[in-house]
């Protein structure tokens, strides 16, 4: 997980859904494009490059419309791949993950390898956010609970651009 210049004003189909609600879209071209290009192609969580399935994560969750005014806002709408989205897909997670756009992941979260498995771990033991975000994050790499959970963290885990990050130091 790094940190994620977003762009600024909001993708238009967005706008008009706030100014004009219509249970819309929150997955038109322009904001596909926006978060696309904003991520780099890259999944906010894992780094994986150029998703062949990516989705529209909502960083808060929108819990079926419980909480409208989260549906359609730029701020609360992430690139992920699908691994990530439904691992992130949890309670637990609801309310409290880092928003890399605000804040820089590295300055609160540590990243080592050992034997091949990642380790991450809060900098600071106090701050929820950043323990909540590192459980999230080597959930990501390290859950082997499937065959399919087994293979997708694999796949992320000793390949990954997060993965080669840690070993250069770069």
């Amino acid at each position: 997980m790094v940190k994620i210049q977003r762009s600024f004003p909001a993708p238009a189909s967005l706008e008009t859904e706030i100014r004009n609600p219509s249970g819309g879209s929150y997955s038109e071209a322009d904001v596909i494009q926006q978060l696309k290009e904003d991520f780099h192609d890259k999944c906010y969580i894992c780094e994986l490059r150029e998703l062949q399935d990516p989705e529209v994560e909502h960083l808060l969750p929108h819990k079926n419309r419980t909480y409208p005014e989260r549906v359609f806002d730029w701020n609360n709408l992430f690139w992920a791949c699908g691994h990530c989205n439904k691992v992130k897909n949890q309670r637990k997670y609801d309310e409290g993950i880092l928003d890399c756009c605000n804040q820089d992941p590295e300055e609160v979260i540590s990243f080592r390898l050992q034997e091949n498995k990642v380790i991450v771990g809060a900098k600071n033991a106090e701050d929820s956010t950043a323990v909540l975000t590192a459980m999230l994050v080597e959930e990501v790499l390290n859950l082997k609970n499937t065959a399919m959970r087994d293979y997708k963290s694999d796949f992320r885990s000793p390949f990954s651009e997060l993965c080669i990050h840690i070993k250069t130091g770069l």
